[in-house]
C-alpha cells in the first residue's frame, strides 16, 4: 500500500443534507459529529488544494447539503445531485475522470451501510485505494455501521480517522501549514464523538 499523498488522493463528502440534521434524526446518525468531521477535512482540503467531490442524495426528497458544509466548499469543490446510492453515478465518474493521476479517496458522510459503502466497493473495482473516516460516517443504527465497517476491511478498505488523514498527509511538524492545520483541529473539537466502531 502507498502512503496517502496529497498530490495523489481526492476527498469524497457523501450526501450529508438536511433530512440527518433535523432534530429527530441528529442523534440516531449523530450527525453533528459528521458533519464536524466534514468541515474540518473540507477546510483542510482547501488548505492543501485537495479536490473534493460532495454528492447529494435525491434533494427533493432529503433536503439539500446542510449550510454549514456548504459554507466550507472551495473553488476546487464539485458538487452534484444523483439518483444511485454510489456517488460513481454517470456525473460522479465524469468529475473523476477529471483527475486520472489521483488515485486515492478519502470518504466521510451518510450512510455507512448504504451510499458509502457502494461508493468504497465501486471505487475499489476501478483500482482506488479508498480510505473511510470513522469519525466522520454514520448510520441509523450502530450495528449497521459497525457490519459496514468489517464488509469494507474484507474488501482493502482501510478504517482512518480525520486526524490520522491530516496527519499522514502532512508528514511532518515542519510542513509549513502545520500551524494553520492545528488550528483547524482546535476548531472543531467534535462534542459527541463516537466511543468506538
Amino acid at each position: 500500500m502507498n502512503s496517502l499523498d496529497k498530490e495523489k488522493v481526492l476527498f469524497f463528502c457523501c450526501d450529508i443534507q438536511d433530512v440527518f440534521n433535523n432534530e429527530a434524526n441528529q442523534k440516531n446518525y449523530n450527525c453533528l459529529q459528521v458533519i464536524e468531521c466534514a468541515c474540518l477535512m473540507n477546510e483542510f482540503a482547501k488548505v492543501f488544494d485537495i479536490p473534493i467531490i460532495v454528492s447529494e442524495q435525491n434533494p427533493k426528497v432529503f433536503g439539500s447539503t446542510v449550510q454549514q458544509l456548504k459554507n466550507t466548499f472551495t473553488q476546487n469543490t464539485h458538487f452534484y445531485e444523483k439518483f444511485t446510492f454510489t456517488m460513481l453515478s454517470d456525473k460522479g465518474l465524469e468529475i473523476l475522470k477529471q483527475y486520472p493521476n489521483r488515485n486515492q479517496v478519502v470518504i466521510y458522510g451518510l450512510e455507512t451501510h448504504i451510499c458509502v459503502q457502494q461508493t468504497c466497493l465501486d471505487l475499489i473495482k476501478l483500482g482506488y485505494q479508498v480510505y473511510i473516516l470513522t469519525d466522520g460516517t454514520s448510520s441509523s443504527k450502530p450495528l449497521y455501521r459497525s457490519t459496514a465497517y468489517e464488509r469494507l476491511k474484507q474488501c482493502n478498505v482501510y478504517l482512518e480517522t480525520s486526524q490520522s488523514v491530516m496527519y499522514t498527509l502532512m508528514q511532518t511538524s515542519q510542513n509549513e501549514k502545520f500551524r494553520e492545520v492545528l488550528k483547524l483541529i482546535k476548531k472543531y473539537q467534535f462534542q459527541n464523538i463516537f466511543p468506538s466502531l
